[in-house]
Order: structure tokens, then C-alpha cells, then sequence
């Protein structure tokens, strides 16, 4: 067995990508969150707007701001600015192909400021495609349709939108949380006790005034991404969290 270590060599190494493919196939999430989000399938893939505006409140919003102008509140604390997305004439000579790219990939990659991460590895290539399909709408100055009749469940609204910040329990441990060390106030029974219903409603629905400092100003107003209902649903979901 020892007396071609040469060839032994050269075949493990042809047969290396294969097994190496076969072990990311089953990790998990390893194709559609990750081999998947680089290969930019647009033909096969659909956009929804109002997912997309979903996912940017909850992703993009810190940096971008909620106008996509590049003012989010985390974008003074930045060496370069970020990317202003009603900026038509740069952003029209841009295919959505490329954008998606630049989302998985992030900034590094393209040559571009290191404070744009990577979301390939987080974000499933729908989420990225629907991403980008919002970016179209900042880019065209033109309103969305109103969220009415969505019918995202709050667990949905949360998963998609609110767990970045606010953790998957609610303990203020998101992952946008950790990485702008933001202190925030976890979904106890004693702290969500002490916001009457309507507080709650109006919080989520105009966020804080924009004026605000600290931590309230990362609270993006969601009256114009979700429905009455879902508002509602989501609020539920809050208020079982410690219980």
C-alpha cells in the first residue's frame, strides 16, 4: 500500500472537491444559505417587495436608514457613508444581479467599505432577492403598496424583522445588537407590564421620534411595512416571551 505514495497523492487530492461537496451539502443550511446566495439564481428565483422591505427594516435600516438615503442612526459611527439608495443614477446602471452579489459577498469583496457584510452565509437567496426588489422601489422614489392583507404571523414579523436586535427570546441579544453593542431593555413580564397595549402599538407602529438618542433611535416606526393585525400579532408574541 506504500509503494506509490505519489499516485495515492494525487488521486486523493482529485477526489478532495468531491468529498468536500458532499460534507457542505449536509451541514446545515450549507446550500441554500450559503453555495446558493453566491451563484445569483435570478431565473428561478422570486422577489416579493414587501418581504424585502421587511428584511431591510430588520438588516439594512441601521446603516441605510429607513429612506435608504445612507442616514441610518449607526452611519455617523462609520468611516465611509453608507450607500444612498435613492440614488437612481448610480443604482440604475447597477443590474439586480450585481446587487444581489454585493449583499451576499458584502463590501470587501467588491472593493467597497469593510462595514458591509457578508449576508450570503444568513440570508436565503429569495430574502436577498427580495432585498434587492425593495432596493428597486428606494431607488424609483415610488411609495409601496400598503401592507394590508400580507398575512405574515408574528412569529414570521419577528423571525424575519426583529430578531436582529431584539434576540430570539427577547433578551436584547440580537446579533445587529451585539455587534453595535446596544443595551436594550429584554422582553420581561416586568418591563413589557409596565407599557399599556396602546404604548406597545404606537412604539411599533411610529418607532421614537427622530431626535432620539441612544438606543430608542434604532427603533425603525413599522406603521407603513405591516397591517393592523400583524402589529397586533407581534405585540402577542412580545408579551409571551418569560411567561
Amino acid at each position: 500500500m506504500m509503494r506509490y505514495p505519489l499516485l495515492r497523492a494525487v488521486l486523493l487530492l482529485a477526489l478532495f472537491p468531491l468529498l468536500h461537496g458532499c460534507d457542505r451539502v449536509n451541514e446545515p443550511g450549507g446550500l441554500p444559505g450559503n453555495a446558493a446566495s453566491s451563484e445569483t439564481p435570478s431565473a428561478v428565483i422570486e422577489s416579493d417587495e414587501l418581504k424585502g422591505l421587511k428584511l431591510y427594516l430588520g438588516y439594512c435600516f441601521v446603516c441605510h436608514g429607513q429612506k435608504g438615503d445612507g442616514r441610518g442612526p449607526y452611519a455617523a459611527s462609520l468611516s465611509a457613508r453608507p450607500a444612498d439608495f435613492t440614488d437612481s443614477t448610480y443604482f440604475n446602471a447597477r443590474t439586480d444581479d450585481e446587487l444581489y452579489d454585493f449583499i451576499s459577498k458584502g463590501g470587501i469583496a467588491h472593493g467597497k467599505s469593510v462595514h458591509m457584510k457578508p449576508f450570503g452565509f444568513q440570508l436565503l437567496p429569495d430574502q436577498i432577492r427580495s432585498t434587492v426588489a425593495y432596493i428597486r422601489v428606494l431607488n424609483r422614489h415610488e411609495p409601496l403598496d400598503g401592507p394590508e392583507g400580507a398575512g405574515f404571523s408574528g412569529e414570521e414579523i419577528y423571525r424575519n424583522s426583529c430578531v436582529m436586535c431584539h434576540g430570539k427570546e427577547g433578551a436584547g441579544d440580537g446579533r445587529v445588537a451585539k455587534m453595535l453593542n446596544l443595551k436594550m431593555r429584554p422582553f420581561t413580564p416586568e418591563t413589557l407590564d409596565s407599557y399599556s397595549g396602546a404604548k406597545l402599538y404606537n412604539i411599533v407602529e411610529n418607532g421614537f421620534p427622530s431626535d432620539s438618542t441612544g438606543v430608542r433611535g434604532y427603533m425603525p416606526a413599522w406603521g407603513s411595512t405591516l397591517s393592523e393585525q400583524e402589529i397586533i400579532d407581534v405585540i402577542a408574541l412580545i408579551r409571551s416571551f418569560g411567561k
